[in-house]
């Protein structure tokens, strides 16, 4: 995607941070547009004013004719405006938008110009004065308008300054020098203050990029905390704080079990391997257990490292005989890593499970520790095992 070329540069410095220079533009387009777009209220009393000072002029046909054509630049500028906002906030080449507003602002500016013609004779001095006052005025207000975007405020200016001097030649027996020269004056300095507002404009889009990040980058931030203060880093499993709010769940119904699930020998692992294959170990054991808990039916089954090689599965509504079949294809599994894992093929990867049922009513602690106890018989009685809690 072309990029928009013509919001002032950011001048150097500014800003604490690093931030997108591409949404820093799209902002400031669209803050320009924006105001573009508000400005129909002065814009129409402007035409409103010129229309009631050439009413007056002795001859003011040619005026009116050249008042229609200003109003006909305005709506092809709001049209162009409207389009290139349009492109801007849905992120598509703004390159042809962005080419029909500077036509179309050359255009205004040609427009505007031609309305500081010298009046017919015999035209009030107020009336005049009130015409070309209010043209220079609407170039003002057009310029800083648009303050930001170079490309369609220069060509405004310079065309309404090309034209003001042309009519110097044009009509070279009413000519006014006074007239074109001030309008020089004016267009420079108006381009000069301009050019200043625009680097306001800039550094305003830039702060609003700025503090859109920070917000982004807290939220995000707040979110990993919160992952992390109910999350096991290493296995993304939950962890004790997050068992522990289970036990507001001790007195809801259904049958629910629980698994208490200690690695065999995993000292022996680190030993041998080292701690980072002891990590892999755990963290396939994790994957496993999140693979099992998804294959079974309902939502409400959690799993969580305790600590050390000790996990804990809640299963919800699961009896016995479904509890034991899922402990069973859970151990199967795990003694099956040895084959899965790079590294580990000549270590011995087994587990000891031991199997509560969580009675409705009874408190967490109590059923955990008939878990803790299965899975300590399963231990002595040669590990690799799954027992139930009598």
């Amino acid at each position: 995607m072309a990029e928009p070329s013509n919001p002032v540069t950011p001048r150097p410095g500014e800003g604490a941070h690093a931030v997108d220079p591409h949404e820093v533009r799209q902002e400031t387009m669209i803050a320009m547009l924006e105001r573009e777009r508000r400005s129909l209220t002065s814009s129409l009393l402007a035409l409103s004013i010129l229309a009631a000072s050439f009413a007056f002029y002795s001859a003011p046909g040619l005026f009116f004719g050249l008042l229609a054509l200003r109003l006909l630049s305005f709506l092809i500028t709001r049209n162009a405006a409207r389009h290139l906002l349009d492109s801007v906030r849905h992120k598509r080449d703004p390159f042809w938008p962005q080419a029909l507003m500077v036509v179309s602002m050359a255009f205004t500016g040609v427009t505007l110009g031609l309305l500081l013609v010298p009046p017919p004779p015999g035209s009030p001095f107020g009336a005049t004065l009130m015409a070309r006052a209010t043209v220079l005025i609407a170039v003002t207000l057009i310029a800083v308008t648009l303050a930001a975007m170079r490309a369609p405020r220069d060509a405004m200016l310079l065309s309404f300054c090309g034209t003001v001097c042309a009519s110097l030649w044009v009509f070279p027996e009413v000519a006014e020098p006074a007239i074109a020269l001030v309008a020089v004056l004016v267009v420079i300095g108006i381009r000069v203050y301009s050019e200043n507002a625009g680097h306001h404009i800039v550094a305003a889009a830039r702060v609003l990029v700025e503090n859109r990040q920070l917000s982004e980058d807290l939220a995000e931030a707040l979110a990993h905390a919160e992952y992390l203060s109910a999350r096991d880093p290493l296995t993304g499993l939950f962890n004790r704080r997050k068992l522990f709010e289970q036990r507001e769940n001790a007195a809801r119904g259904g049958q629910r079990q629980i698994l208490t699930i200690d690695l065999d020998r995993f000292k022996a692992i680190n030993d041998r391997f080292g701690h980072s294959a002891g990590d892999r170990v755990l963290v396939a054991t994790a994957d496993l257990i999140r693979e099992q808990i998804w294959n079974l039916d309902g939502d409400e089954h959690l799993g969580f490292r305790l600590g050390g090689e000790e996990f804990l599965i809640i299963l919800d509504q699961i009896d016995s005989d479904q509890a034991r079949s899922f402990a069973e294809g859970l151990r199967e599994k795990i003694a099956a890593l040895s084959e899965r894992e790079n590294g580990l093929e000549a270590a011995t990867i087994t587990a000891s499970i031991g199997i509560a049922r969580w009675y409705p009513g009874e408190e967490l602690d109590e059923a955990l520790q008939r878990s803790d106890l299965a899975c300590y018989e399963a231990k002595h009685a040669g590990r690799n095992q799954v027992r139930a809690a009598a």
